[in-house]
Order: structure tokens, then sequence, then C-alpha cells
């Protein structure tokens, strides 16, 4: 089993309830706590609110210290999408495809051609500098 096929299906909330419910910020802080053994701080934007979420996704260095932008990602990578402004939404790269939360869909895979016909044109992946696997 790939390490993204338990987070399938779980159910997006407003205010998540890891690992029963998520959120995308709230899925991205579960796993790198799962597999990295780094507690980000909880991300406070308010989903219901496309400015609280804009103004959080760029502040994904605050959380994530020292993320540099990739040209190839591998798993793990964030990656943050744009409507054509700023990122507002965060997922992981997975194989391919981009794990993330949404919200009447739940945690999902979606490949960049799917995203791009919901509307994020431009997908930005970072990796997190230092990070290491841990054993979950």
């Amino acid at each position: 089993m790939h390490w993204h096929e338990e987070y399938l299906g779980k159910p997006w909330a407003h205010n998540p309830e890891p690992p029963h419910s998520f959120n995308c910020g709230e899925l991205l802080r579960h796993i790198y706590k799962r597999f990295f053994g780094y507690d980000a701080p909880i991300i406070l934007a308010d989903t219901r609110d496309l400015r609280s979420c804009i103004r959080d996704a760029g502040n994904m260095n605050r959380y994530y210290a020292g993320l540099v932008p990739v040209d190839i990602p591998q798993d793990f990578d964030l990656a943050l999408l744009s409507r054509g402004g700023p990122a507002d939404h965060v997922g992981l790269y997975c194989g391919g495809d981009i794990l993330h939360c949404r919200p009447n869909v739940g945690v999902f895979l979606d490949d960049a051609f799917s995203l791009q016909t919901m509307g994020w044109r431009k997908i930005t992946y970072l990796r997190p500098e230092g990070l290491k696997p841990c054993t979950p």
C-alpha cells in the first residue's frame, strides 16, 4: 500500500480532527508530523474565507522553514496551488499526482490537468530543507 492510500476519502471539515477529517493545511500538517516528526503550528486560515487562505498559504515558510522551490517534485513535496494570483490551496506531491483536501470532496488525488480544469492554473512545488523521514 502506498503511503497516501489510507487518507483517500477522509472527509473535509471546517474544524478538522486528524486523522479522521482534514482541511488542506491540516492534511499537510498531519502527514509531515507522522512521516517526518515535524510538528508545525496549527494553520489558522478560515477555509471559508479565501483571503485568509491566501494569506496563510503565503506564510508557509513560517510553518515549514527552509522551503526551496523545485522543478522536479518528489513524494511529500508541498504543492502550492494558485488560480492566477497568490496561492490559495496546498497539497502534497504523490507519485505524479497531488494529494489534497477540498470541501464537499475530502481527501483526493488529482493530476495536474484535473487541477487545471478546477481552476488552479499554477502549481509551485516546494521542498522543506533538512526534513528527514522518520519511522511512523
